[in-house]
């Protein structure tokens, strides 16, 4: 099997004059959708109860976040400026979870580098060599810069695209993803307010809630949440993931930026 070679060098994108998703002076811009949904881990609220440390005591509640299955709906772009035929994928990406108003693959300001996926062992296959077969990692870090997925993408049976005999690219390959995504945290605790009716408020703010898991074993003598231990910011994720080629994008007047939400930049 001949690999397929559709990568090229990535050029820093900034906001400008474009021709779709590239500055107008670069031959060839290519972009594609990206949609993945994973089976993942998110927080639920519940309370539980702290003993008394005495007997002049009372015991107390407290707010506690457990894990329980939640599933991720994340759309995004990859886009490859000055496309030529490559062994070596390079991607530019952006990737966000609109339902939580949340990037995952944060799109940079104007000015700077966006961040970039590679794909491996990505191959043409059949009798006529027109469908394809890879590997793509998408790893990259959210809009505060800490990491926001690590997943594997593998896809069979995509489509492959021929513009002549020497220019050839991905249309659509689809499969399963699966690594590590950062939940969504439930939110800050604010332990004081001041400012009254005529100042400025003033809300410190000392912490966030963060939600609970377990070592797999201490399932066996489970008691509750209460002294469980913090649960890390990347949790497991599975499921299904597509790119699809968008001419428009790739041919139309919009920037990147302009087609990502705010709160993904």
């Amino acid at each position: 099997m001949k690999k397929l070679m559709i990568g090229a060098a990535v050029a820093a994108i900034t906001v400008g004059a474009f021709a779709g998703a590239c500055d107008e002076t670069q031959t060839q811009c290519r972009a594609w959708d990206v949609k993945m949904s994973l089976k993942s881990l998110g927080p639920k609220k519940t309370k539980c109860t702290i003993a008394a440390e005495s007997v002049c005591d009372d015991p107390t509640t407290d707010t506690v976040y457990y894990m329980d299955n939640v599933t991720r709906k994340l759309t995004g772009y990859l886009w490859i400026c000055d496309y030529v035929c490559d062994d070596e994928l390079e991607f530019n990406v952006v990737l966000w979870d609109a339902k939580n108003k949340k990037a995952v693959i944060a799109a940079p300001m104007a000015g700077a580098d966006y961040q970039t996926v590679s794909a491996s062992e990505v191959y043409a296959y059949g009798k006529k060599a027109n469908k394809v077969a890879g590997n793509i990692a998408f790893e990259g870090v959210d809009e505060s810069g800490v990491d926001g997925i690590a997943v594997n993408a593998t896809g069979v049976s995509g489509k492959i695209a021929k513009d002549d005999s020497t220019d050839c690219y991905i249309k659509s390959l689809s499969g399963y993803a699966a690594g590590t995504i950062a939940y969504i945290k439930p939110g800050s605790i604010v332990y004081s307010e001041s400012g009254g009716l005529c100042g400025e408020p003033v809300i410190e703010v000392c912490d966030e809630y963060l939600a609970k898991l377990i070592p797999f074993c201490s399932a066996c003598c489970f008691e509750g949440w209460c002294d469980a231990d913090d649960a890390p910011d990347m949790v497991p994720a599975a499921g299904t993931w597509s790119m699809k080629y968008n001419k428009k994008v790739s041919k139309g007047g919009k920037t990147i930026q302009s087609l990502v939400p705010n709160y993904a930049l």
